[in-house]
Parts: C-alpha cells; structure tokens; sequence
C-alpha cells in the first residue's frame, strides 16, 4: 500500500517540478530577451504597434506562454504583430507571423508551422525588381525567393560578399553603393528583396538571416533599408 501511495506522489512532484521549471524559464527568457518584445522594438524603432500584443517576443519563442503551450488539434495557434511609422519620412513597417496548426492526413497527423518577418521601407516611386544574399552565412545557405539573373556590381568587394539578381543591370550598379552599410549585419546574412515599390529585409526563424541576430541590429536595418529605399526609389 505504502509503494501505491509513493508512486503517485512522486508523479505529481516529477510534473509539478516540470511545470515550475517551465515557468521559470519563461519568465528568465522573458526578462533576458526583452529586447525583442515587440513594445520594446516599437519605441527603439519609433513605430507605433498597431497589430499584437507588445509583450510578444519576436526573437524567442520560448519566452511567449502561448507558443510554449503550442496549439490545440482543433484551435491553430496564430500570432502576429505589426509595427508601423514613418519616424524618418519614409513608411517602415516590421511585420511578425507564426502560425502552428495540425494537418490531418489519411491516418496521420502532422503538425504545420509556418514563420514570417521581415522589415519593409516604402519608396517614393517604383523601380525595377531585386533580390540581394549573402553569399557566405555561418552554415548553408540562404534560400532566394524570386528568378532573377546575376549581376556584378562593378566593386568586387561588394560582389564578393553578396549575389545581387536583377534584370536592371543599372539597379546592380546603383546596389552596389548602397549594400555596404549593411555590414553589421553581414554575420547573421543579409537577405533583400525589392519588389518595384518595397525594400524587405527577410528573417528567418530557422536558417539566416537569423531573426534574433538581425534585431540586435534593428536601428541600423531600418536607417539602411531607409537609405535603399530612397536610392532606388527617391
């Protein structure tokens, strides 16, 4: 009888020790990592939150309860935030999605996680396309999201560092003095995209540009895809 009261209770201490260990780690997380909440980022940024809660942390997920819980079968998990402004004249807007759902299949169930962030400056007029990368991360590679031909820039330390794709090849030129202040960046990766009308810089969750690397940065990606966006498009 002693042994079937000692199991149970050594069951509910193991779970409760589990439970408060999360809890601290959270909270520890939380603390630690402030700096990627989204209210924190809001005000180094000088946008306003107009989307999400600003406790939400964009560069662990651990330290948001809700994404440690994860999702219910039947009640996919969504986060998302959004900070917007104009704090040098120029539209910037930081935008963050994570969602996680299970996916029923014919007799499995898989789990769908899906991840987006990027940081994006409004031009004044439109131009033509591009697509920048790294050429060289911490390990593999970053992953292009659009067909675009190569292009040199015309300064070989430049073209060294990053492949720039457009079919403009005066963009590429015009690139290749505009990418050097992105240096404090290039540790992490450097992934641009331009679409005629807006200039992205592209985070991952997983892979480079690694998103919590790149927010250490925030100032600087958004002083630079401010000074890109102005070069390319007024």
């Amino acid at each position: 009888m002693t042994a079937a009261l000692i199991i149970p209770a050594i069951g509910i201490l193991i779970g409760g020790f589990v439970l408060a260990r999360g809890t601290l780690l959270t909270r520890g997380s939380s603390r630690a990592y402030a700096r990627y909440q989204a209210g924190h980022l809001a005000w180094l940024l000088g946008l306003d939150l107009v989307e999400g809660d600003p406790a939400t942390n964009l560069g662990v997920r651990i330290a948001n309860p809700e994404m440690r819980r994860g999702h219910a079968p039947d009640q996919p998990l969504l986060v998302r935030v959004r900070l917007a402004g104009s704090p040098q004249g120029v539209p910037v807007e930081l935008s963050y999605e994570y969602r996680e759902q299970s996916v029923r299949g014919l007799g499995s169930v898989t789990r769908d996680e899906r991840f987006a962030c990027g940081m994006t400056v409004r031009a004044r007029r439109p131009f033509p396309p591009f697509e920048v990368t790294s050429r060289k991360v911490p390990h593999g590679s970053i992953d292009r999201l659009h067909e675009l031909p190569a292009m040199d820039t015309g300064r070989p330390a430049v073209d060294a560092a990053y492949l720039v794709t457009t079919s403009a090849p005066a963009m590429a030129e015009l690139l290749g003095g505009l990418l050097e202040g992105f240096a404090p960046l290039v540790p992490s990766g450097v992934h641009l995209v331009g679409d005629g009308q807006h200039v992205t810089f592209v985070m991952r969750q997983r892979g480079f540009p690694f998103v919590r690397t790149s927010l250490d940065h925030a100032v600087t990606m958004r002083d630079q895809l401010t000074a890109l966006a102005r070069g390319v498009g007024g």
